[in-house]
C-alpha cells in the first residue's frame, strides 16, 4: 500500500494531513487487471481480424515464439541468466499448457461467433476463478462480493441469450460456445497458478517460463496446421508477444496486490472492451440486451470493486 506519513510541524506541534490519500492494494490490483483485460481481449481477437483464415494454434504458438524472444532478449541486456533458476518447472510447465489451451479456445470462439457472445462466455472465468480460489488457495469471499460477481454473472447471461438482432445466440454456436466455456475454465486454472508462482517467483522468471514452455509445447502441433502468411502478418503475430508481455506483467503486479477472488470477477469489463472492438472493427452493432448486459457488469465491477476495498499494513 502506498502511504504518506504525516508531518508534524516544529511551531505548533499541529499534525499536517498527508498530501495523498493511501490507495488500497485491493484497488491498485484491480487497475492493473483492468488494464491485463484490454490487452489481452486485442489478443483474443486477433484470430477474427485475420478472417478466420489462420488457425487459433498457429497463433498462440506465434504470441508465445514472439514472447520468448522478447524476454530473452531482456534478460541478456541485463544479464540476469543466473537468476532464471525455478524450483518449480512442472507447474510452469503446466501453467503454459493451460493458458495455451484456454487462449486457443477463446481466439477460435471470437472467430466462429459474435465477439460479444464469445466474450461474454469467456467471462465465467472470473466465476470459476472466484470458486477455485476460495476452495484451493483458501481465501475469503465476503457475501458482497459474491453479490458483485453475481451481477457480473447475470450481465453476460443478459448478453448471451438476450436476442438481439445480428447477435442472437443460434444452435450453430453451441460447439463454439462449449469451446469457449472449456476455455474459461482453463484461463481460471492458469488464474490461480499466477497467483501462486507470483508469491515464490520473481516476474521475470515468470514471464520467462511461461514462454518457453508454450513455444516448446505448441510448436511441433502448430506446425501441423500451418498456414503460410504473408511476412507483415507474421511479424503482426509474433508482436502478440510483447503485448502478452505486458498484459502478463499486469496480471502478476494486480496478483501480488489482490486475492483472486477479487480479481476474476473484475475480468467481466472484457466484454465492454470487446463489445467495443465488435462494433468498430466487425460492425456487430449493440442491441438493448448488450447494452443492458453491460451495465450490469459494470454495476457489479464497481460494487466488487467498492466492496473489496480495504487497508493493509
Amino acid at each position: 500500500m502506498t502511504t504518506i506519513e504525516t508531518d508534524t510541524t516544529p511551531d505548533s506541534g499541529r499534525r499536517v494531513p498527508p498530501l495523498v490519500m493511501p490507495v488500497a492494494d485491493d484497488t491498485r490490483g484491480i487497475g492493473w487487471a483492468v488494464l491485463a483485460v484490454v490487452l489481452f481481449a486485442m489478443i483474443f481477437m486477433s484470430g477474427k481480424l485475420a478472417g478466420g483464415l489462420v488457425p487459433a494454434l498457429q497463433i498462440m504458438w506465434l504470441r508465445y515464439l514472439g514472447g520468448l524472444i522478447t524476454v530473452v532478449i531482456t534478460i541478456s541486456l541485463g544479464r540476469r541468466w543466473r537468476m532464471m533458476g525455478t524450483r518449480q518447472p512442472a507447474l510452469h510447465a503446466l501453467r503454459a499448457g493451460c493458458g495455451g489451451l484456454g487462449g486457443m479456445a477463446a481466439i477460435h470462439a471470437a472467430t466462429a461467433m459474435p465477439v460479444t457472445n464469445a466474450a461474454a462466455i469467456g467471462l465465467l472465468e472470473g466465476l470459476f476463478t472466484v470458486c477455485l480460489g476460495v476452495v484451493l488457495l483458501r481465501e475469503r469471499m465476503p457475501p458482497a462480493r459474491w453479490a458483485g460477481g453475481a451481477l457480473c454473472l447475470a450481465g453476460a447471461v443478459v448478453v448471451v441469450f438476450g436476442g438481439d438482432d445480428g447477435v442472437r445466440f443460434t444452435p450453430a454456436m453451441w460447439a463454439p460456445a462449449l469451446i469457449a466455456l472449456a476455455g474459461a475454465l482453463l484461463i481460471a486454472v492458469e488464474s490461480i497458478m499466477i497467483k501462486t508462482l507470483a508469491r515464490s517467483e520473481t516476474r521475470l522468471v515468470v514471464l520467462f517460463y511461461v514462454n518457453l514452455f508454450g513455444a516448446m509445447l505448441l510448436g511441433g502441433p502448430a506446425l501441423l496446421v500451418w498456414a503460410p502468411l504473408p511476412p507483415l502478418w507474421l511479424l503482426g503475430f509474433l508482436a502478440l508477444g510483447p503485448v502478452a508481455i505486458i498484459g502478463q506483467t499486469c496480471n502478476i503486479q494486480a496478483y501480488r496486490l489482490a486475492d483472486a477472488a477479487t480479481l476474476g470477477p473484475v475480468r467481466y469489463t472484457w466484454i465492454v472492451f470487446s463489445a467495443l472492438i465488435g462494433w468498430m472493427l466487425f460492425a456487430e452493432q449493440p442491441g438493448p440486451a448488450t447494452l443492458a448486459g453491460g451495465a450490469l457488469i459494470l454495476a457489479g465491477g464497481i460494487w466488487l470493486a467498492r466492496s473489496g476495498r480495504r487497508l493493509r499494513p
